[in-house]
């Protein structure tokens, strides 16, 4: 049954308050639960409503910490990153740093920050900030805020969360965009949902359960706000602030695509510049030859006409001599 979000969040608030009575903490309750279905036969299997999650989340311990804030659709479960971050900046250097707004973390860790700026073209690993304990009967999924997916954000959201995990969770962000975006610590970042599994209680093991309520049967409505986006411009708009983001793998190739019709351009310059001057090469070498040719024949010539004059004053002058004989 649908109510609204105010009074569903009381029936959180009285449900978690019933549950602390029994003064386990959330390790404790999941060690008691994590094989044993307190709701089995109760809670059919099936992807949770927001009621049901909320119930199995505080009664075995399988969020903490949950915040009943973060519950606010009717079958997700909004979650922050928190703690370790990891990736290489523009220059290949790995940073290392843990992502919280509680600086008291500086007394435990040599580098903390409030936030984590996501460059273009790049992924980020992230902590998400719970940590999660599976049952054996439970399983979850996750992906991004809308928010972040009309900006052209990616979550690795392959691999299934399985019953019996226990531990943190991160998360690789990628930035296909040309874009910078920034995630601030306690921002919410993904949506999980959560399934129940087909499952069989084990008969020889019943633990005592007098603290455990009755599980919320309820869910929130879907947020008025989210029905105010109608079409894909509404939705770009809200997390762009206007068009499409620009896809950086794009952008580099437009880039190439300018710097091969650069460099096509000048080789075609050289290569005309390098034939004509080839041709200006040739056309000196033959002025040269024609030149050295003209002098060739021009001394030829001068020498031919130097011989018979010769020949003829030695014509001359033996006459000459042979009339002084007589």
């Amino acid at each position: 049954m649908r109510i609204s979000l105010e009074d569903f969040h009381k029936q959180v608030a009285a449900f978690q308050a019933a549950v602390s009575k029994s003064q386990l903490s959330d390790e404790q309750r999941y060690d008691l639960l994590k094989e044993f279905d307190p709701y089995y036969g109760e809670i059919p299997p099936a992807l949770l409503n927001a009621g049901h999650l909320a119930t199995y989340a505080v009664a075995t311990g399988m969020i903490e910490p949950f915040h009943t804030s973060k519950l606010t659709k009717p079958a997700t479960y909004l979650v922050s990153a928190e703690g370790p971050v990891r990736y290489r900046n523009e220059q290949g250097h790995v940073e290392r740093f843990y992502l919280t707004k509680d600086m008291k973390m500086r007394e435990t860790e040599s580098c903390v920050r409030d936030h984590v700026r996501l460059a273009p073209n790049s992924v980020c690993f992230l902590t998400l900030e719970p940590t999660f304990r599976m049952p054996s009967y439970i399983a979850a999924r996750f992906n991004l805020m809308i928010k972040d997916v009309y900006r052209g954000l990616l979550v690795g959201t392959g691999p299934l969360v399985d019953p019996g995990f226990q531990g943190k969770l991160s998360i690789p962000i990628h930035n296909f965009t040309s874009q910078e975006y920034y995630i601030s610590a306690g921002d919410g970042l993904v949506y999980f949902e959560f399934t129940k599994m087909s499952w069989k209680n084990p008969e020889t093991k019943t633990p005592r359960l007098s603290w455990l309520p009755q599980s919320i049967d309820h869910q929130p409505p879907f947020p008025a706000s989210k029905n105010s986006r109608h079409s894909l411009d509404d939705y770009l708009a809200q997390a762009t602030g206007g068009g499409p983001p620009q896809h950086a793998i794009q952008i580099a190739v437009s880039e190439m695509r300018a710097q091969a019709d650069r460099a096509r351009n000048l080789l075609t310059v050289y290569t005309l510049g390098g034939i004509a001057a080839a041709v200006g090469l040739v056309l000196t070498g033959w002025s040269l030859y024609n030149g050295a040719q003209q002098f060739a024949t021009s001394a030829q010539t001068e020498l031919r006409e130097s011989r018979y004059q010769l020949s003829k004053e030695m014509q001359d002058l033996k006459a000459l001599v042979e009339s002084y004989k007589k």
